[in-house]
């Protein structure tokens, strides 16, 4: 169902932008603005919309009906105990934690000694003669 909306919703938009570009302007410059020839259009009749006109109504209420059933869904989701994309970047840290330290930790002593025992041998250690002690 998110899918389909996600779906809907995106082209909606792409239909919403195109049939915006492909409408005509008014005629309304900036001559208009001051009192000029087009300037009575602005806020008179327009006459009987155009077909192009209806379809972008229908596209925009189409597309405003696909984003709240998106914020909605999203919502209900998040509420439901579904995932929060900050807690799951979380526990992948967490993950990636706990490998790191298992690759860093030591192995038990045990285990060194079983794979490398050690053999020293011990020499008689080096005492200084007498002799050298008393000069």
């Amino acid at each position: 169902m998110y899918l389909f909306l996600v779906t809907v919703h995106v082209i909606l938009s792409l239909m919403l932008v195109l049939i915006i570009i492909l409408q005509p302007g008014k005629g309304g410059d900036v001559g208009a603005a001051f009192g000029g020839a087009g300037g009575s259009t602005i806020f008179g009749p327009r006459g009987p919309t155009s077909v192009l006109q209806q379809v972008t109504t229908g596209v925009a209420v189409g597309f405003m009906v696909t984003s709240i059933s998106l914020a909605w869904y999203s919502n209900k989701s998040l509420l439901a105990g579904g995932s929060d994309v900050l807690d799951e970047i979380e526990a992948v840290t967490k993950e990636k934690r706990a490998e790191e330290a298992a690759k860093t930790t030591p192995a038990p002593v045990e285990e060194l000694l079983e794979e490398a025992p050690l053999e020293v041998e011990l020499e008689e250690p080096v005492v200084p003669a007498e002799d050298d002690a008393a000069e």
